[in-house]
């Protein structure tokens, strides 16, 4: 894979990034965070801009953008730690596009594009659905709250994809408590009203994207917090030179940018294999242990450069640490993906 940006997808990550830069500081992420809510002014600016609208075709009013474009929009979303539902309506609005039957589809994607529909992926093994109703839990939605639509994976012993209205009668939802601190619940359906939108092969794709797109938030995390790392030790003197200069912390700072290169070299790939139809359920996995084992170590290298400065809540590099721990755990922790990659450890692997 080509992973030179071509001219559009770079107009659109310097777009984007410009305007997270100015427009969405830290102190109101900060704000955002305590108060335990969506951004919703930023999502607003997000429809209006039509960013949340590149999955679509032409005919619906998007830009037939590709698993990589909206990949480089839920990357700086990521760098600037925006609380939001971008990769989560991201993820259900390619399914809407590729997987979901028109009649179903159509009015939801109208909605999304006019920012009035927001839907959110969420996977249980708890849910038995009969009669067009489904009853059961699920854990740990996304932004579930925030959202209109709960698109459930089904999982069992024959897995399907559910549509629930997140304020149908019988939805009862309950504030969770995570690491990222973003906005998280378990909802309880009580014979909620509910339709079948996939099989198992659209079950599977939507785990893949929306493992892809937490693998891709990852590496937003992972950067920023490289970045930050640099200008401190460019400025934090000792024994009267700055800490940039001595090899130990250049180490660090390298080995840090190796990390950083390497996963996003994978999560792209993974989400250009989706695209393609190369990438598999192993391919995938994979992609997302090697994130999520890579987190931690560049925040850890990050945290060591910075000393005690960097674990106050002052300094904005703790939104990248929790952030970046909890999108490792998200779709897949490392353990849970490297057990899917093992399965099929004696296949080749033609793709890389």
């Amino acid at each position: 894979m080509n992973l030179d940006l071509n001219e559009t997808q770079t107009l659109l990550r310097d777009t984007i990034r410009a305007y997270m830069t100015k427009e969405v500081p830290f102190d109101r992420v900060r704000e955002v965070e305590k108060r335990n809510e969506c951004d919703e002014p930023l999502w607003a600016t997000t429809c209006s801009q039509a960013w949340v609208a590149l999955p679509f075709n032409e005919e619906r009013g998007g830009a037939a953008g590709s698993l990589i474009d909206i990949g480089l929009v839920v990357e700086e979303f990521a760098r600037r730690a925006a609380i939001v539902p971008i990769a989560e309506v991201m993820a259900c609005a390619w399914m809407l596009e590729h997987h979901i039957d028109d009649d179903v589809s159509a009015p939801l994607i109208e909605g999304i594009i006019e920012g009035s529909v927001r839907p959110v992926p969420a996977e249980s093994a708890d849910l038995r659905f009969s009669d067009s109703a489904v009853s059961g839990t699920v854990d740990f939605i996304d932004f579930g709250a925030h959202a209109t639509h709960h698109l459930v994976i089904a999982s069992g012993e024959s897995e399907q994809l559910i549509l629930v209205a997140a304020d149908a009668a019988g939805v009862t939802m309950t504030p969770r408590l995570t690491i990222g601190r973003t906005p998280t619940v378990s909802a309880r359906y009580e014979n909620v009203p509910a339709i079948i939108v996939g099989s198992a092969d659209a079950a599977r794709a939507l785990r893949n994207v929306a493992r892809s797109l937490s693998a891709v938030q990852c590496v937003g995390s992972m950067q920023t917090a490289f970045d930050m790392t640099v200008e401190y030790a460019g400025f934090r003197e000792q024994f009267g030179k700055a800490i940039g200069s001595f090899q130990a912390v250049k180490h660090h700072c390298a080995n840090m940018a190796i990390r950083v290169e390497s996963i996003r070299f994978l999560a792209y790939e993974a989400l250009d294999g989706i695209d393609s139809g190369r990438a598999g359920d192993a391919e995938i996995a994979l992609a997302k242990a090697a994130a999520a084992r890579a987190v931690p170590d560049v925040s850890m290298l990050a945290h060591q450069v910075h000393g005690g400065n960097g674990v106050i809540e002052e300094n904005d590099l703790y939104f990248f640490t929790l952030r970046g721990k909890d999108r490792s755990l998200a779709w897949g922790n490392l353990e849970e993906c490297l057990d899917i990659a093992a399965k099929d450890v004696d296949k080749p692997i033609e793709w890389l």
